[in-house]
């Protein structure tokens, strides 16, 4: 069998299909830059164009395939395999999300955490907190107490008040270069308690331009009194890497996400 030019990513978003006046339902199987399989009931014959609307947070992105091949199953049809006719550059970078929280699953990563201000530093301790400038006696190796997103469509309620969220949106110059990014962090798709008990003390972001890993770029603390835990924060160097996110509970510990930027 021939190799595909692109990974197939799984996936389980629910997608529309929009042939003429027709809208049908079905599932999103699994994407890749190039192709996309289905699963719906609906028959669409072989070299058909039609369009798929993915859900994107507050957007419907309108995707043009074309049919390449039909799923059957005890003789009923049951999903599309389609070629992208376009490939929009946010589709693009939706996949690249959607690969990058795979790798997440797959990657053991060691992280030290600070017993005075609760700072996470990747791989190994630094010699000087970077914030409460305690000493490296001060670090602990905490690997397994972090958190890390694996899933977000699988995780608990509990898990949802306290893995964040980010929202990564682009600016772009005449040229079609990106002049910055903007990114804003919510902790939590359930809103998260804000008591002296329990409640997001900081949240911190992590940026790694592949040859520099995991480099912390800004902390926020919170006041749990006043301050609902989200913020946003503009990246002038739009240079393509990983965006790493950590909220930290004063009553639940560390929790990690990552997008590609």
């Amino acid at each position: 069998m021939e190799k595909r030019a692109f990974d197939r990513i799984p996936s389980n978003l629910h997608v529309r299909l929009c042939f003429e006046n027709d809208i049908n339902s079905g599932k999103l199987i699994n994407l890749s830059k190039n192709g996309i399989f289905i699963n719906t009931k609906v028959f669409f014959p072989l070299k058909t164009q039609f369009e798929i609307l993915l859900p994107l947070e507050e957007e419907i992105l309108k995707i043009p395939v074309k049919v390449t091949r039909l799923s059957k199953k005890d003789d009923i049809y049951d999903g599309i395999g389609a070629e992208l006719l376009e490939s929009p550059l946010k589709y693009l970078e939706f996949v690249d999300n959607q690969s990058m929280s795979l790798k997440i699953n797959e990657r053991k990563i060691k992280t030290f955490a600070c017993s005075v201000c609760n700072h996470i530093a990747f791989d190994t301790a630094p010699i000087n907190c970077p914030f409460c400038l305690g000493s490296i006696d001060n670090f602990a190796d905490n690997s397994s107490v972090v958190n890390i997103l694996k899933n977000f469509k699988i995780i608990t309620e509990f898990e949802k008040k306290h893995f964040p969220i980010i929202t990564v949106s682009k600016e772009y110059g005449s040229d079609q270069d990106c002049k910055h990014i903007d990114v804003h962090v919510k902790v939590g798709e359930i809103q998260h308690r804000m008591d002296v008990d329990d409640h997001i003390s900081c949240i911190a972001l992590y940026v790694n331009h592949f040859h520099l890993n995991k480099n912390c770029i800004a902390r926020i603390n919170l006041n749990c009194h006043i301050i609902t835990p989200q913020a946003t924060l503009r990246l002038n160097d739009a240079t393509p890497g990983i965006l790493t996110v950590i909220s930290n509970c004063n009553a639940h510990g560390s929790w990690m996400a990552e997008v590609k930027i």
